[in-house]
């Protein structure tokens, strides 16, 4: 892509953008703004019409200012959201769903002998006799990787894997990437941080307000060398470590299906990350939590108190607050106003039906400085995502709970979304609530975790204390 513009409605989403990707070469790129990152992938895939500037791929020029002709490049884009019918087989999926594919007749035994024999040529290890609903989230990927290659694509997109593979399905993933790179496939690997773009990137690209910003060399691609540019995106308030007293939630050697022991403690005004190295256990942790399901074995105590099945039922009056993985779409009212959304526990919090006056008005001054003219907003259907993620933790500072769950709280937004959570973050630890977040991928949370605990097969295997985050190679 050589000074590609686009513009619109006025709006530069991609502004004077360069952007070069070799032929079997892993380019990684980090967004700093999410402006005109769905439109670089978006172009990267098709040829819409752009403003100013040329791209070329695979030698030729396929879009231009005077020329766009909306054709399709042969690329792939392997993302959070499959690209596959979960309904059919893997081996339908892969020829018969495949553009170009012109048999009326389909011999199903020879097609699965010819991917059968693609895949092992290609290294890639998927039971092809399989339906692609009963796929693993790694395998689903590796199907795609697949399909990309039997489609004849010589670019690749992976947009952000770390958001849905666990830690060990990543690094399976990565491998595979880096054997595709030797049969001259090349591939945009789009993360959320740099460090992870590091271990996998030939070279990485800073992606920031349309345009990139800075190419890191192999020989560039350390934490200092990247640091002079993303001085600004540094996490405020980051403190000291908490007073050590006794734990607020205990975790007692728990089973449940997909826990087998696990046991920490979360004390008051820490923030504890739990990495979940298969990506299995956030579901039980939760239902645990808010009452779903109860303990096979082992016991959870909150402040000292057992936390049975009935009282986590009510979980909000035991000040237990839960901000899921998608939570814009669980716990916001969009068409509600926004103070209406920020004030939704403040009923349970008082034990009122009805909150007085004076109580809205002193909340409104109190969050309208730091939030400003939004608050008055009517619906919160139409505010930037960076705003609707605010408004999900102002909630919680204002209910106050003695203990936050988070579960992959980085999952979505650019880097400056990213930053203002894990500022926002801080601030509710700092008020005293303990936070436990639930990840697969480490990411940023470690700029505002107290301790990191690793768990495999539904139980701690590691524990990390803060001075000890950087002696660990993620």
């Amino acid at each position: 892509m050589d000074h590609v513009s686009l513009l619109v409605h006025g709006e530069a989403l991609l502004d004077g953008l360069d952007l070069q990707i070799f032929t079997g070469e892993i380019m990684g790129l980090i967004a700093g703004r999410d402006r005109g990152y769905d439109q670089l992938i978006r172009l990267v895939c098709q040829n819409i019409p752009i403003s100013f500037g040329r791209v070329w791929y695979d030698g030729r020029t396929v879009n231009s200012y005077s020329h766009s002709d909306g054709t399709a490049n042969r690329v792939y884009v392997i993302g959070q959201k499959s690209h596959l019918v979960e309904g059919l087989s893997v081996v339908d999926n892969l020829f018969v769903l495949r553009k170009g594919f012109r048999k009326y007749f389909i011999n199903e035994r020879v097609l699965r002998e010819q991917a059968e024999a693609f895949f092992k040529e290609n290294q890639i290890q998927v039971d092809l006799r399989g339906r692609v609903s009963a796929l693993t989230p790694l395998e689903r990927c590796l199907v795609e990787l697949g399909k990309a290659l039997l489609m004849g694509c010589r670019l690749v997109v992976v947009d952000n894997p770390g958001n849905f593979l666990s830690q060990y399905e990543l690094t399976r993933f990565q491998e595979m990437l880096r054997l595709v790179r030797e049969n001259g496939v090349s591939v945009l690997y789009i993360g959320n941080h740099h460090q992870e773009l590091f271990r996998i990137a030939d070279r990485l690209s800073l992606f920031f307000d349309g345009r990139v910003v800075k190419v890191f060399e192999q020989d560039e691609m350390t934490d200092e060398g990247i640091a002079p540019y993303i001085r600004d995106w540094v996490v405020p308030g980051r403190g000291t470590d908490p007073e050590q007293e006794d734990g607020v939630l205990h975790f007692h050697s728990v089973y449940t299906k997909d826990l087998h022991g696990l046991g920490f403690v979360l004390h008051r005004a820490e923030c504890l990350t739990l990495l979940d190295m298969d990506n299995r256990i956030a579901g039980d942790v939760l239902a645990l939590l808010t009452g779903e399901a109860g303990c096979q074995k082992g016991r959870i105590t909150l402040e000292h108190e057992p936390y049975t099945r009935e009282r986590a039922e009510d979980y909000l009056k035991a000040g237990i607050a839960v901000i899921p993985k998608d939570c814009t779409e669980v716990l916001l009212y969009k068409e509600r106003s926004y103070m209406e959304n920020l004030t939704f526990l403040l009923d349970r919090k008082l034990e009122k039906s009805i909150l007085p006056g004076r109580f809205l008005r002193s909340v409104k001054r109190e969050y309208g400085g730091r939030i400003g003219k939004i608050i008055n907003s009517a619906s919160v259907a139409g505010l930037p995502l960076e705003e609707q993620i605010a408004l999900v933790y102002y909630r919680v500072m204002l209910f106050n709970p003695r203990v936050l769950v988070c579960v992959q709280p980085l999952a979505k937004g650019d880097m400056v979304v990213r930053l203002k959570i894990l500022a926002l973050l801080r601030e509710i630890v700092q008020a005293g609530t303990a936070v436990l977040i639930i990840t697969a991928n480490v990411s940023d949370t470690l700029m505002v975790s107290d301790r990191l605990l690793v768990v495999e097969g539904g139980a701690c295997t590691a524990v990390y204390e803060k001075d000890g985050f950087d002696q660990v190679d993620w």
